[in-house]
């Protein structure tokens, strides 16, 4: 017997590590997302941001954050014997705060950038991460959140709207009060960054069961996930009118939006909730960038907030066993939950870039900008391209 349960934990460890595997990879899409949508000449310093947040977030979760998330006796190194659980949620933290950085690009600055990762990677995000799964308020109504879609995508993508509002525009996108679109430079690198998310959400949401003894949670799971994608998909498809690039955010918008509920909703369901999450990309993202005038480069904003915010919502409605769900779930529950982690990300973000922006400033010189972030550390990504 002993041996059986031995076996159950070394499985559930290893199944863990998978998981956090994946989600690393996920590293790799929000960065081939992330520089496909910006201009050539700041895209090397972009990756550069993304290697250091990642740095960050690894060493305040695991000497702050993992202690804080999980209410453990003293804030401290995360204990050996948690390795294998702290590795997979170490994954969900770093890609909470990664997401902001799309929202701020071409004109934000490295270093208060990265203090701003370090807080929100060791404080924050831990903070709203115990919330909801580590025993705290939230977790105690009944506030469900399967794998993320308030705790990771809704917190990160509020956190990069409020940065991208204090930051201001870039140079030259809007005039006379009207949007100039700024193309990026590479929408096969921004695809195939979201072809590697998708692969990566696989880690997020099926690693998101208790154990490996959960595996037909975790096949319900795969099957709720992928057809979600689906419906961001064809829900974007549409009201882009056939945007590669909508599209491919459309696949991540519906990944999103299933997180909350993926355990919980029938397939079907999940297909509706993606598809309702395709649909809304395109609308709130010319929305903000028209008439709120505030410049989310990589829409971060209609892709992981609202997304985020509309699945967790969801997953208290297509949970219902009425609708074919799993039941357990409460609507007014996921209200309070969403309502508590927006409030608790935009206060963060304003006080944390606020006093960022008054102290030690948040935004490149204009010259800078103008020539391009790369310019001053002498990168060039594409030698060819410096050379016409």
């Amino acid at each position: 017997m002993e041996e059986m349960i031995n076996l159950m934990d070394g499985l559930t460890a290893f199944f863990f590590i998978w998981a956090a595997v994946l989600i690393f990879f996920m590293k790799a899409g929000f960065a081939m997302l992330e520089i496909g949508q910006i201009r050539v000449k700041n895209a090397g310093t972009q990756l550069t941001m993304k290697f250091l947040d990642l740095a960050a977030v690894i060493l305040m979760y695991y000497f702050i954050g993992y202690s804080i998330a999980y209410a453990l006796p003293h804030i401290g190194i995360a204990p050996e014997e948690d390795y294998a659980h702290f590795m997979k949620m170490l994954m969900f933290a770093v890609a909470a705060v990664t997401i902001m950085s799309g929202a701020l690009a071409e004109r934000v600055k490295i270093v208060p950038y990265m203090i701003a990762a370090m807080i929100i990677g060791g404080f924050g995000y831990p903070i709203v991460e115990h919330l909801a799964w580590g025993g705290g308020f939230l977790a105690n109504i009944g506030f469900h959140d399967f794998a993320g879609s308030a705790v990771v995508h809704t917190f990160g993508g509020i956190i990069g709207f409020t940065a991208a509002y204090i930051i201001g525009a870039r140079i030259g996108k809007y005039r006379n009060g009207t949007s100039v679109p700024i193309a990026g430079h590479n929408v096969p690198f921004a695809v195939l960054g979201a072809w590697i998310l998708a692969i990566g959400w696989f880690g997020f949401n099926i690693g998101s069961i208790s154990s490996f003894n959960d595996w037909k949670i975790g096949l319900s799971v795969a099957v709720a996930t992928t057809l979600a994608m689906a419906g961001g998909i064809i829900g974007a498809a549409i009201m882009s009118k056939g945007d590669p690039l909508f599209i491919a955010n459309g696949a991540a918008a519906g990944l999103v939006a299933i997180c909350a509920g993926a355990d919980v909703v029938h397939p079907v369901g999940g297909l509706i909730i993606g598809l309702i999450a395709g649909i809304l990309l395109p609308v709130v993202y010319k929305f903000i960038d028209s008439k709120l005038k505030i410049d989310d480069v990589c829409a971060v904003t209609p892709v992981h907030a609202v997304s985020g915010i509309w699945g967790t919502l969801a997953a208290g409605i297509f949970g219902l066993k009425i609708f074919g769900g799993a039941g357990g779930v409460n609507i007014l529950s996921q209200f309070i939950g969403i309502f508590i982690i927006i409030a608790i990300a935009g206060i963060l973000a304003l006080l944390v870039f606020g006093i960022l922006k008054f102290t030690i400033g948040i935004r490149e010189k204009a010259e800078v900008e103008r020539k391009g972030l790369d310019s001053q550390f002498g990168i060039e990504i594409y030698p060819e391209h410096a050379m016409k």
